[in-house]
């Protein structure tokens, strides 16, 4: 039994890109996830470490909170 709950807690721990964003707007968009309780990382230790940002960093969620994320910025867009 034991398995299947690590199965769980493996798959509730699975992160999803949200976003890819300029470095700046990466940094805003995760400070405003966490300060809504959605756990958010930018993809790449820095964003200021990558050579190139034409394609913009990614911004990852726990797959089982994009949903929300998604609507938090959504949210804002509007």
């Amino acid at each position: 039994m034991s398995n299947d709950r690590s199965k769980n807690e493996s798959h509730d721990n699975d992160l999803v890109e949200l976003t890819r964003v300029q470095p700046f707007e990466a940094e805003v968009i995760v400070a405003r996830l966490r300060s809504s309780d959605i756990e958010a990382t930018v993809g790449a230790g820095s964003v200021y470490e990558s050579v190139s940002f034409a394609e913009g960093v990614p911004v990852f969620v726990p797959a089982h909170e994009a949903g929300r994320a998604k609507a938090l910025l959504d949210e804002h867009d509007d």
